[in-house]
């Protein structure tokens, strides 16, 4: 705001009469005060102008699952919005976040130069446990087939292998599960594979066990074989409502089973063998958890074979699964 304030200027003393007298040798003069001038002085605050307001997060949130959506606020209007990783979530330009795979993002509101961040974990939204069956070696030790039980079985054998490709079981196995453990983990889910590599010395039950502590369903793949080379096809196995182990989880694991070999078949085009109820497998036994065993097709038989020898076609065996793991959990 500004204010007019009169200053009196004056060259020389002001004489308590108001006048300045000068003689001089000629004449005697009566010098008139000078007239008072008007100076405006601005008293507006001199910093500029007010400070730019700092954002803050009204609305926020630091951990949410994969697949679902949540808004972030802030308490100005016209930001922009970023994700520092666009693969673990992506956010709109109303602060509106999507979270797509497991892992961490910063996600940030800018306005000109002013900006608020914050990291947000994207949690899974199941967890998978996967066992490619076999390895490089088999183990012909023996183990109780299932918990209690006398009945005992050896640890883990060598698997089959193509008659046409000549690829071995165990090697198909991992190869199928490290794509659809990818696959998976491009959908949101947190995955645990049972192994990695083929030197492993690790038992049917000790899989079980390692899937049991952490998963939510457990996936065992192979591959089938048999004495003619006509028999084609993929198959699901599970536990059935008679086994003496594990038969409170018959319904999940059935349900599980159907559903991952109707959308593998359907993605693949391998022909459908059906379910089969299985008490006698240790790996099937020994789970906590909803499981199946997924025989992928025959490779004692041609076609079977060389399809699932291909890269490209194990990446659609591996879609077709998770399509089939979205479907049991409800997201397809």
């Amino acid at each position: 705001m500004k204010k007019k304030i009169a200053i009196a200027l004056s060259a020389l003393l002001l004489m308590s009469a108001g006048l300045i007298a000068v003689n001089t040798a000629s004449e005697e003069k009566t010098v008139e005060p000078p007239k008072a001038v008007m100076a405006e002085v601005d008293t507006e605050d001199e910093a500029g102008e007010d400070a730019k307001e700092e954002i803050v997060f009204t609305k926020s949130f630091s951990k949410i699952k994969a697949g679902k959506t949540k808004t972030l606020k802030v308490n100005v209007t016209g930001a922009s919005w970023t994700s520092s990783d666009t693969n673990v979530a992506t956010v709109t330009d109303l602060g509106k976040v999507k979270a797509l795979r497991v892992g961490k993002t910063t996600i940030s509101a800018v306005l000109g130069d002013q900006s608020a961040s914050l990291l947000v974990k994207v949690k899974p939204k199941k967890v998978i446990g996967i066992d490619p069956g076999h390895q490089i070696r088999a183990n012909t030790g023996t183990e109780p087939v299932g918990p209690g039980s006398s009945t005992m079985k050896t640890k883990v054998t060598g698997g089959t292998r193509g008659s046409y490709s000549g690829k071995a079981e165990y090697v198909l196995n991992l190869e199928v599960a490290k794509k659809l453990k990818a696959e998976l983990k491009d959908r949101g889910y947190k995955v645990v594979l049972t192994r990695s590599k083929h030197e492993v010395d690790i038992s049917n039950k000790e899989r079980a066990q390692k899937l049991n502590k952490s998963c939510d369903i457990a996936i065992r793949l192979h591959a089938d074989g048999a004495g003619s080379s006509s028999a084609s096809g993929a198959s699901a196995l599970y536990p059935g409502t008679d086994n003496p182990y594990i038969a409170n989880l018959s319904a999940a694991s059935k349900k599980l089973s159907e559903d991952i070999l109707d959308e593998y078949c359907k993605k693949t085009g391998i022909s459908k063998r059906g379910l089969s109820v299985r008490n006698d497998l240790t790996g099937t036994n020994w789970s906590t958890i909803p499981v199946t065993l997924i025989e992928m097709g025959f490779m004692t038989n041609r076609s079977d074979d060389l399809y699932m020898a291909k890269a490209s076609n194990q990446k659609k065996m591996a879609e077709g699964m998770a399509d089939g793991i979205d479907k049991y959990f409800g997201s397809k």
